[in-house]
């Protein structure tokens, strides 16, 4: 029996963690602003562990860019994030999707580094006014001597496998959407399609849902891009409107990416 909500859920990973970015007022602007630069020196300080570091440093190239409002997740979301992906464990029989056999992959899709097993990992969401979504980027040590444990590398390459069966088996796929609080019939079908992203750093994912019904109604796009690099996996990422498909959030996201990397050597 398929549970209403489930599906909703997937593929959202990069933006459960509800850190409130939200516009400021003229009068909060300058304590934002002083705010951010402190949570940002405790990323980058010379004692600061290396994934926190390098998210720091991604987080800067984010805000040279014009994502000025920043915000690091703390233990509390994080394990808030990980409690809930562990709830949605398991759920791929449960959801509605043609073809069915699309249903792994998408479930498989639903991790980013966040979720690795590891003692080590950091996320930073980061925004702009006049942008419908969030940027976030996640990096977690997988090695023993990152901080990961053993099982952390195998859960890195289960989720690169789902992008790669995403993008070439189920990259143009109907599913059913429900909030847990409707009944059945208030069930909508959206169509997914997905691409890959091939970038000079590592590789990721472009993918779209919107409602099957109106090619013009609300819709979801999400951009990832992912690497492995020194011991650390690292994925920046962005979900909201149509906007991020353009080449510029490409660009964006490469950008903050290589600052991660440059950080780790």
């Amino acid at each position: 029996m398929t549970q209403p909500g489930k599906l909703a859920k997937i593929l959202a990973t990069i933006s459960v963690t509800a850190l409130g970015l939200t516009a400021c007022s003229s009068d909060e602007d300058e304590n934002q602003g002083s705010g951010q630069g402190n949570q940002l020196e405790t990323l980058l300080a010379t004692d600061a562990r290396p994934d926190q570091r390098a998210a720091g440093a991604g987080t800067n190239m984010a805000m040279e860019l014009g994502f000025e409002q920043a915000q690091p997740a703390t233990d509390e979301a994080l394990e808030t994030v990980r409690e809930s992906a562990e709830e949605r464990a398991g759920s791929a029989e449960e959801m509605t999707v043609d073809p069915q056999s699309c249903a792994s992959p998408i479930e498989a899709l639903d991790w980013s580094p966040i979720l690795a097993s590891s003692d080590s990992m950091t996320r930073v969401d980061f925004g702009r006014e006049n942008f419908s979504g969030v940027g976030s980027i996640e990096i977690a040590g997988i090695s023993e001597d990152t901080g990961g444990e053993p099982e952390a590398t195998d859960q890195v390459a289960a989720h690169q496998q789902a992008v790669e069966e995403i993008t070439t088996d189920c990259n143009d796929l109907t599913m059913m959407l429900a909030d847990e609080s409707e009944p059945d019939w208030a069930e909508l079908e959206y169509t997914f399609t997905a691409e890959p992203v091939e970038t000079e750093s590592g590789s990721g994912l472009l993918w779209q849902r919107y409602p099957t019904e109106d090619d013009q109604g609300q819709s979801t796009t999400a951009l990832t891009l992912m690497t492995e690099h020194e011991g650390h996996v690292i994925m920046v990422a962005f979900i909201g409107s149509e906007e991020i498909a353009d080449a510029e959030f490409q660009d964006i996201s490469e950008a903050i990416l290589a600052s991660a990397l440059g950080q780790l050597e």
